[in-house]
């Protein structure tokens, strides 16, 4: 009888003892990372065709290339663009951003443009607000799972700049 409690007790405390490895490994292997960065870009393609439905609406493809300045990263963005009407609208695309070891992150894009007007209605800048997903990833960042947010402007006609943050983790 003795024998047979002792070996109760043992399973139990191996079971509890299992279950918080697997706890702790998992919250480990989950843990969320926080990053943040400054990408500054040029818009290096631009093609576009007017619709004539409604004045300024226009599908356009794009590319934009550049780099991170906290991280070091270069980024391609490749977009494809309907639903903005007179520069005022969301854009949704995809990027590749290569970290300086040449490992690669992939992430889809939704940005959200809108048209600056000066008091007379011209046209005098565009702001951007964004939201990413990351899709898949290369070396270190296979498996990688997260997004985050960016905001940023033209700051000339054909160059960007976007401060960003978000955070990921690697699905072990």
């Amino acid at each position: 009888m003795h024998i047979l409690k002792s070996k109760r007790v043992m399973l139990l405390l191996i079971s509890l003892a299992s279950i918080f490895a697997l706890g702790v490994t998992t919250s480990i292997a989950q843990e969320k990372i926080k990053i943040s960065g400054k990408r500054y870009g040029v818009m290096t393609k631009l093609e576009m065709m007017n619709v004539d439905d409604i004045e300024g609406h226009a599908i356009s493809i794009s590319e934009l290339k550049g780099v991170d300045v906290v991280t070091g990263d270069h980024f391609v963005s490749m977009s494809l663009n309907d639903g903005v009407i007179g520069g005022t609208g969301t854009i949704k695309g995809y990027s590749k951003i290569i970290d300086k070891d040449g490992d690669v992150r992939f992430e889809t894009i939704e940005t959200k443009t809108t048209f600056i007007l000066s008091p007379e209605g011209k046209p005098i800048g565009v702001t951007m607000e964004s939201t990413f997903s990351f899709t898949k990833g290369t070396g270190k960042w296979e498996n990688i799972h997260g997004g985050g947010t960016g905001k940023g402007k033209f700051i000339a006609p054909e160059i960007f700049m976007v401060d960003w943050e978000g955070e990921y983790f690697i699905k072990k």
